[in-house]
């Protein structure tokens, strides 16, 4: 069963944060509203967040100053700012302290369900690799941050599994018991897959042609192997964020 999306509405205006919050539970996602930045570092300590909409302009303590406390406790939650004000000085050092997009209220509700349903597909993973502990050690990390993750160890498998999940995001490894893994990325790209493709290798030095066409054509990232987990979390949240300004934009 998939995870529910979990999502935090932060405003001042109670109407607004009721309103919204009855329409994402209404849409079958787990929302949560807070009136200040306080009450929701609170919230965002005590549980795993995937999406915030958070007001810019707040007493106490405000938008901006709760987004910067929010990513050192959540990296890796997506926060969209929003501001009733047309011209707003904050907007900017929002961008710096890494707000996914900043927007003008009245909100348009399709743009931001549409944006939900983009989330809620990049939260399910399929990683293709041959060696199993590392597909469970990551899988682990990914089950604590909420995703919904698959595994396959080769490239038939790989795409049985695609198929039955249709993956938004995928981990694949080039050498996969004598098969190659960029069989796997072209039969998906070869039916329109558009779905975001993290390359991985231990053999950079035997593939580099191979990883470098890839690069320019097929994947969104490539990582070399071994490397630490909180760096292949990173390069996800990367290539996550930017596939969600793009529905945003």
């Amino acid at each position: 069963m998939n995870k529910k999306i979990s999502i935090l509405v932060v405003d001042d205006d109670a109407n607004l944060g009721d309103s919204l919050t009855d329409i994402l539970d209404a849409k079958g996602y787990d929302a949560r509203f807070a009136t200040r930045g306080k009450e929701a570092l609170t919230i965002i300590k005590e549980n795993e967040i995937d999406a915030i909409f958070l007001d810019i302009r707040m007493p106490e303590m405000n938008g901006v100053e709760t987004l910067s406390c929010i990513k050192k406790y959540s990296p890796m939650t997506s926060v969209v700012m929003i501001t009733a004000y047309a011209e707003d000085e904050l907007v900017e050092q929002a961008y710096i302290e890494g707000a996914l997009q900043v927007l003008k209220k009245p909100l348009d509700i399709e743009k931001l369900i549409s944006f939900l349903e983009k989330l809620q597909r990049l939260k399910t993973l399929l990683i293709v690799d041959d060696s199993k502990s590392f597909c469970i050690t990551l899988r682990e990390c990914l089950d604590d941050l909420n995703y919904n993750v698959d595994i396959a160890y080769n490239v038939d498998e790989g795409i049985e599994k695609f198929d039955e999940n249709n993956a938004e995001l995928l981990l694949i490894d080039i050498k996969l018991n004598g098969d190659n893994g960029l069989d796997l990325i072209n039969t998906i790209r070869e039916r329109g897959s558009k779905s975001a493709i993290i390359l991985m290798s231990g053999y950079v030095n035997q593939f580099q042609p191979i990883i470098d066409d890839a690069i320019k054509n097929k994947v969104d990232h490539f990582i070399e192997k071994p490397f630490e987990m909180k760096n292949i979390i990173k390069i996800i949240g990367e290539v996550t964020r930017k596939r969600l300004k793009d529905v945003l934009s």
